[in-house]
């Protein structure tokens, strides 16, 4: 955790000069294990071209390219509201234990890339993030360093491209040839708003999740339309059509408490429809569509699925265009039947998970990347 810690106190610029890159840090005091290391660092990489510091030290390169994700945070009614992506996030203390856990899983890559720069150079599969960089903060990029792939901004090279972009809807992948689709993850998938998600559940699995809040009979549960915003709140059926809410969507409520006490969601990864991780995550019942939780488990995909319906699992993401990411799964105790909730192409880690079984899950997604792209 020391290491952890200085590099919370560090700040890494990256300033353009021509054909130079120059490494720029500021460490506060009571630091000096840390500056010893960034000292060396610095002086590793000094006047060498943005390739260079991309191949040896691309966690440095990435965090620099990601500070605008960082632009317009401010707090609100104890919460802190993120424009890119837009989320509204708790200022609890499963927050701040997720601000740490996330350092210490980046400095250890940190720690990775550095000693890279004493091995002897071998082939690495390559790849590219489009339209955007993807920021440590999120599994593609964690999986990335997991599976020894070299992150490269060309495109035109590399020998995997991802198409990353953190909205509900996006186009962007449009823009990219047909031999850059060959080669690219994710670039079908267009629209993850709930009520396309619900569509295209109903479709694969042959029943339906969202539901008509005017003529139903029961409890349903009321959430934006939009990804990530986790604002979900249950709702008794019918409603008056002048108390619907714009921009929102009405669904069934998944009565997953098993235990009475606990809800239970799982939240299962994919990779060119193979389940290679299921986090079993346990919420309290009165948070049970915030992102607090209990206790997370990391699962096997035969221990809570069937082989049916991991099948069905892995036709919704064909057919919704999801190659890599993360769907949010609920399994009702009243029916026994499985719902998908939610779809995340620009997942981020379960970060509840101790360091040891949050790299067993990363390892997982990265033996199911490196398959799907040939390097195994």
């Amino acid at each position: 955790m020391p290491l952890a810690w200085g590099f919370l106190f560090a700040a890494l610029t990256i300033q353009r000069f021509g054909t130079h890159a120059y490494v720029t840090f500021s460490v506060a005091r009571g630091t000096s294990l840390s500056t010893r290391l960034l000292i060396f660092l610095r002086r590793c990489t000094t006047r060498v071209g943005d390739a260079k510091i991309m191949t040896q030290f691309p966690a440095f390169a990435v965090v620099s390219r990601s500070f605008g994700y960082l632009r317009g945070l401010r707090i609100k009614d104890k919460k802190l509201h993120v424009a890119h992506p837009r989320a509204r996030i708790s200022l609890d203390q499963s927050f701040f234990r997720s601000v740490l856990s996330g350092v210490q899983l980046y400095a250890y890559f940190v720690v990775v890339s550095a000693f890279r720069l004493f091995r002897s150079e071998r082939a690495r599969k390559t790849i590219a993030f489009y339209p955007h960089n993807a920021p440590p903060w999120y599994n593609i990029w964690l999986v990335s360093q997991v599976s020894d792939l070299k992150i490269t901004s060309d495109i035109e090279q590399a020998d995997t491209i991802f198409v990353f972009e953190d909205e509900t809807y996006t186009s962007s992948a449009r823009r990219l040839t047909q031999d850059q689709r060959q080669r690219a993850f994710n670039h079908r998938i267009e629209d993850i708003s709930k009520t396309h998600v619900g569509s295209v559940f109903e479709k694969v699995f042959g029943y339906s999740l969202t539901i008509d809040p005017l003529t139903f009979q029961g409890q349903a549960v009321c959430k934006s339309d939009l990804n990530g915003t986790h604002d979900g709140k249950i709702v008794d059926c019918p409603i008056p059509a002048q108390d619907l809410e714009d921009g929102a969507i009405y669904q069934r409520f998944i009565d997953s408490a098993n235990d009475g006490v606990r809800s239970e969601d799982l939240r299962t990864a994919i990779v060119k429809g193979v389940i290679p991780a299921v986090f079993h995550k346990f919420k309290s019942l009165d948070a049970r569509f915030g992102t607090s939780y209990l206790h997370t488990d990391v699962r096997a995909a035969n221990d809570v699925f069937s082989p049916q319906e991991q099948a069905l699992i892995a036709e919704f993401c064909r057919e919704i265009g999801l190659d890599f990411g993360c769907i949010d799964i609920m399994r009702d105790m009243q029916d026994d039947r499985i719902y998908i909730v939610d779809v995340n192409k620009t997942c981020m880690p379960v970060l509840s998970l101790s360091f040891k079984e949050q790299m067993k899950s990363l390892r997982l997604m990265g033996g199911s990347l490196r398959t799907a792209i040939g390097d195994d």
